[in-house]
Protein backbone atom coordinates (compact mmCIF):
# COMPACT_ATOMS: atom_id res chain seq x y z
CA UNK A 1 0.00 0.00 0.00
CA UNK A 2 1.50 3.31 -1.09
CA UNK A 3 2.50 6.07 0.90
CA UNK A 4 -0.16 9.00 2.01
CA UNK A 5 0.24 12.42 1.55
CA UNK A 6 1.80 14.26 4.13
CA UNK A 7 -1.35 16.49 5.95
CA UNK A 8 -1.08 20.22 7.08
CA UNK A 9 -0.56 20.69 10.60
CA UNK A 10 0.26 24.46 10.58
CA UNK A 11 -2.55 27.12 10.72
CA UNK A 12 -2.90 30.08 8.16
CA UNK A 13 -1.75 33.45 9.89
CA UNK A 14 -3.54 35.46 7.67
CA UNK A 15 -7.44 35.33 7.12
CA UNK A 16 -8.16 35.48 3.19
CA UNK A 17 -8.43 38.35 0.99
CA UNK A 18 -11.90 39.54 0.41
CA UNK A 19 -13.05 40.87 -3.43
CA UNK A 20 -15.40 43.72 -1.71
CA UNK A 21 -12.43 45.39 -0.11
CA UNK A 22 -10.15 45.77 -3.66
CA UNK A 23 -10.66 49.19 -5.31
CA UNK A 24 -9.50 49.83 -8.54
CA UNK A 25 -7.05 52.30 -7.70
CA UNK A 26 -5.23 50.09 -5.81
CA UNK A 27 -2.93 48.92 -8.30
CA UNK A 28 -3.81 48.71 -12.27
CA UNK A 29 -1.42 47.16 -15.05
CA UNK A 30 -2.32 47.90 -18.30
CA UNK A 31 -1.36 47.53 -21.47
CA UNK A 32 -2.22 49.64 -24.53
CA UNK A 33 -1.46 49.88 -27.98
CA UNK A 34 -2.70 51.47 -31.05
CA UNK A 35 -1.87 53.35 -34.45
CA UNK A 36 0.73 56.76 -33.70
CA UNK A 37 -1.11 59.80 -32.59
CA UNK A 38 -4.14 58.17 -30.80
CA UNK A 39 -3.25 59.12 -27.39
CA UNK A 40 -1.40 56.64 -25.95
CA UNK A 41 1.06 58.43 -23.97
CA UNK A 42 -1.50 61.23 -23.32
CA UNK A 43 -3.27 58.10 -21.35
CA UNK A 44 -0.20 56.72 -19.84
CA UNK A 45 0.53 60.42 -18.31
CA UNK A 46 -2.19 60.76 -16.84
CA UNK A 47 -1.88 58.28 -14.28
CA UNK A 48 -0.80 59.68 -10.87
CA UNK A 49 2.74 60.58 -10.81
CA UNK A 50 4.03 58.94 -13.67
CA UNK A 51 7.09 58.17 -14.87
CA UNK A 52 8.17 57.44 -18.11
CA UNK A 53 10.66 55.38 -19.99
CA UNK A 54 10.60 57.20 -23.40
CA UNK A 55 11.88 55.07 -26.07
CA UNK A 56 10.22 56.58 -28.88
CA UNK A 57 11.23 60.37 -28.29
CA UNK A 58 7.25 60.88 -27.81
CA UNK A 59 7.26 63.36 -24.87
CA UNK A 60 7.32 66.82 -26.64
CA UNK A 61 3.13 66.07 -26.99
CA UNK A 62 3.34 66.34 -23.00
CA UNK A 63 5.03 69.55 -22.91
CA UNK A 64 4.05 71.51 -19.83
CA UNK A 65 2.44 68.98 -17.73
CA UNK A 66 3.84 67.35 -14.61
CA UNK A 67 5.46 64.26 -16.05
CA UNK A 68 9.40 63.43 -15.31
CA UNK A 69 11.16 61.13 -18.16
CA UNK A 70 14.25 59.74 -19.49
CA UNK A 71 14.92 59.11 -23.18
CA UNK A 72 16.52 55.63 -23.98
CA UNK A 73 19.28 54.77 -26.95
CA UNK A 74 20.22 52.09 -25.79
CA UNK A 75 19.21 48.90 -23.23
CA UNK A 76 22.08 49.20 -21.41
CA UNK A 77 21.34 52.81 -19.92
CA UNK A 78 17.68 51.56 -19.98
CA UNK A 79 18.56 48.40 -17.71
CA UNK A 80 20.97 50.68 -15.37
CA UNK A 81 17.85 52.86 -15.02
CA UNK A 82 15.33 50.12 -14.15
CA UNK A 83 17.47 48.73 -11.81
CA UNK A 84 16.90 52.09 -9.94
CA UNK A 85 13.11 52.36 -10.00
CA UNK A 86 12.57 48.65 -9.22
CA UNK A 87 14.60 49.12 -6.03
CA UNK A 88 13.22 51.87 -4.35
CA UNK A 89 10.21 54.11 -6.96
CA UNK A 90 9.90 57.39 -5.99
CA UNK A 91 6.66 57.21 -8.47
CA UNK A 92 3.43 55.56 -8.84
CA UNK A 93 2.96 54.80 -11.74
CA UNK A 94 5.45 53.30 -14.32
CA UNK A 95 5.43 53.68 -18.10
CA UNK A 96 7.18 51.59 -21.09
CA UNK A 97 6.92 54.17 -24.14
CA UNK A 98 7.03 51.74 -26.06
CA UNK A 99 7.51 48.27 -25.74
CA UNK A 100 7.97 47.49 -29.43
CA UNK A 101 11.28 50.42 -29.90
CA UNK A 102 12.58 49.06 -26.09
CA UNK A 103 12.80 45.99 -27.52
CA UNK A 104 14.19 46.96 -31.09
CA UNK A 105 17.28 48.18 -29.00
CA UNK A 106 17.74 45.02 -27.13
CA UNK A 107 17.84 42.63 -30.21
CA UNK A 108 20.63 45.89 -31.23
CA UNK A 109 22.14 44.54 -27.89
CA UNK A 110 22.10 40.81 -28.50
CA UNK A 111 23.40 41.07 -31.90
CA UNK A 112 26.59 43.53 -31.05
CA UNK A 113 26.97 40.63 -28.52
CA UNK A 114 27.42 37.82 -30.62
CA UNK A 115 28.94 39.86 -33.47
CA UNK A 116 25.72 38.77 -35.61
CA UNK A 117 23.61 41.01 -38.09
CA UNK A 118 21.22 38.61 -38.33
CA UNK A 119 19.12 37.00 -35.57
CA UNK A 120 19.56 33.46 -34.88
CA UNK A 121 17.04 30.79 -32.48
CA UNK A 122 20.05 31.48 -29.41
CA UNK A 123 19.19 35.79 -29.87
CA UNK A 124 15.34 35.16 -29.79
CA UNK A 125 15.24 33.02 -27.59
CA UNK A 126 17.45 35.28 -25.29
CA UNK A 127 15.41 38.24 -26.04
CA UNK A 128 11.74 36.27 -25.12
CA UNK A 129 13.29 35.40 -21.71
CA UNK A 130 14.74 38.79 -21.16
CA UNK A 131 11.44 40.20 -22.01
CA UNK A 132 9.36 37.69 -19.57
CA UNK A 133 12.01 38.70 -16.21
CA UNK A 134 10.89 42.47 -17.37
CA UNK A 135 7.47 41.62 -17.48
CA UNK A 136 7.64 40.03 -13.89
CA UNK A 137 9.89 42.52 -12.65
CA UNK A 138 7.77 45.75 -13.00
CA UNK A 139 4.19 43.99 -12.27
CA UNK A 140 5.26 42.38 -9.66
CA UNK A 141 7.29 44.84 -7.65
CA UNK A 142 6.07 45.75 -4.61
CA UNK A 143 7.76 49.50 -5.25
CA UNK A 144 5.83 50.27 -8.43
CA UNK A 145 1.94 51.09 -7.63
CA UNK A 146 0.80 51.04 -11.50
CA UNK A 147 2.36 50.47 -14.91
CA UNK A 148 1.33 50.76 -18.25
CA UNK A 149 2.86 49.24 -21.22
CA UNK A 150 2.55 50.84 -24.37
CA UNK A 151 2.72 49.35 -27.70
CA UNK A 152 2.70 50.03 -31.30
CA UNK A 153 0.16 47.97 -33.40
CA UNK A 154 0.03 46.02 -36.45
CA UNK A 155 -1.92 43.97 -39.05
CA UNK A 156 -1.74 40.30 -39.65
CA UNK A 157 -3.84 37.85 -41.63
CA UNK A 158 -4.18 34.30 -40.65
CA UNK A 159 -3.15 32.12 -43.15
CA UNK A 160 -5.84 29.41 -42.92
CA UNK A 161 -8.79 31.25 -41.87
CA UNK A 162 -7.76 34.25 -43.82
CA UNK A 163 -9.00 36.93 -40.79
CA UNK A 164 -7.45 40.16 -40.68
CA UNK A 165 -6.20 40.52 -37.27
CA UNK A 166 -5.09 43.87 -35.14
CA UNK A 167 -2.44 43.32 -32.26
CA UNK A 168 0.37 44.84 -30.55
CA UNK A 169 3.63 45.00 -32.64
CA UNK A 170 6.02 42.86 -30.70
CA UNK A 171 9.83 42.46 -31.79
CA UNK A 172 10.05 38.22 -31.87
CA UNK A 173 8.29 34.90 -32.29
CA UNK A 174 4.57 34.84 -32.21
CA UNK A 175 4.69 33.13 -28.71
CA UNK A 176 5.47 36.16 -26.75
CA UNK A 177 2.98 38.31 -28.69
CA UNK A 178 0.24 35.67 -27.81
CA UNK A 179 1.94 35.57 -23.74
CA UNK A 180 2.13 38.91 -23.47
CA UNK A 181 -1.28 40.15 -22.34
CA UNK A 182 -0.91 37.60 -19.03
CA UNK A 183 1.11 40.37 -17.48
CA UNK A 184 -1.92 42.63 -17.56
CA UNK A 185 -5.03 43.03 -16.09
CA UNK A 186 -6.15 45.67 -18.91
CA UNK A 187 -4.95 45.52 -22.42
CA UNK A 188 -6.82 48.34 -24.22
CA UNK A 189 -6.73 49.39 -28.18
CA UNK A 190 -6.40 53.54 -28.61
CA UNK A 191 -8.06 55.22 -31.58
CA UNK A 192 -9.10 58.60 -32.37
CA UNK A 193 -12.48 59.64 -34.15
CA UNK A 194 -13.75 62.96 -34.90
CA UNK A 195 -16.99 64.55 -33.41
CA UNK A 196 -19.66 66.51 -35.62
CA UNK A 197 -17.46 69.73 -34.56
CA UNK A 198 -14.24 67.88 -36.78
CA UNK A 199 -12.53 67.72 -32.63
CA UNK A 200 -10.65 64.74 -32.54
CA UNK A 201 -12.56 62.43 -29.66
CA UNK A 202 -10.08 59.63 -28.37
CA UNK A 203 -11.08 56.30 -27.17
CA UNK A 204 -10.14 52.85 -25.48
CA UNK A 205 -11.43 50.07 -26.85
CA UNK A 206 -11.76 47.48 -24.14
CA UNK A 207 -13.68 44.17 -24.75
CA UNK A 208 -12.69 42.29 -28.21
CA UNK A 209 -14.30 41.54 -31.28
CA UNK A 210 -13.05 39.34 -34.36
CA UNK A 211 -10.55 41.72 -35.62
CA UNK A 212 -9.42 43.55 -32.42
CA UNK A 213 -7.58 42.32 -29.06
CA UNK A 214 -8.83 44.03 -25.89
CA UNK A 215 -9.71 42.80 -22.30
CA UNK A 216 -11.34 44.73 -19.15
CA UNK A 217 -11.45 43.90 -15.69
CA UNK A 218 -12.60 46.78 -13.68
CA UNK A 219 -15.05 48.47 -16.13
CA UNK A 220 -18.90 47.14 -16.14
CA UNK A 221 -19.70 44.63 -18.87
CA UNK A 222 -21.86 46.65 -20.91
CA UNK A 223 -18.92 48.92 -21.56
CA UNK A 224 -17.66 48.84 -24.88
CA UNK A 225 -15.22 51.43 -24.96
CA UNK A 226 -14.30 54.85 -23.13
CA UNK A 227 -13.62 58.60 -24.52
CA UNK A 228 -11.95 61.46 -23.35
CA UNK A 229 -11.20 65.00 -25.51
CA UNK A 230 -7.85 66.54 -25.25
CA UNK A 231 -9.36 68.44 -22.30
CA UNK A 232 -10.05 65.31 -20.14
CA UNK A 233 -8.08 63.08 -17.29
CA UNK A 234 -8.34 59.90 -18.94
CA UNK A 235 -7.75 58.07 -15.65
CA UNK A 236 -10.29 59.81 -13.44
CA UNK A 237 -12.82 59.32 -16.23
CA UNK A 238 -11.88 55.60 -16.35
CA UNK A 239 -11.77 55.21 -12.39
CA UNK A 240 -15.06 56.61 -12.15
CA UNK A 241 -16.31 54.42 -14.37
CA UNK A 242 -15.25 51.70 -13.01
CA UNK A 243 -16.49 52.30 -9.41
CA UNK A 244 -13.76 52.85 -8.12
CA UNK A 245 -11.76 54.58 -5.30
CA UNK A 246 -10.63 57.81 -5.56
CA UNK A 247 -8.68 58.14 -8.20
CA UNK A 248 -5.40 59.82 -6.98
Amino acid sequence: MGASAPVATRRRKEMPKNARNLEVSDKLKVLVYGKSGTGKTTFACSFPKPYVFDFDNGMLSQRGRDVDFDTFSNYQEFELRLNEIVKNCPYKTVVIDSLTTMQELLMDRLLSLSSRKVATKQEWLVLIETMKSLLVRLTHSPSIKNVVMIAHERTTQDQLSGEVLVEPVTYGKQTFSELLPLWFDECYRARVVRNKEGKPVYQMMVKPDIRYFARTRILPPDVDFFEWSINDNPYEKMVRMSGGGDAR
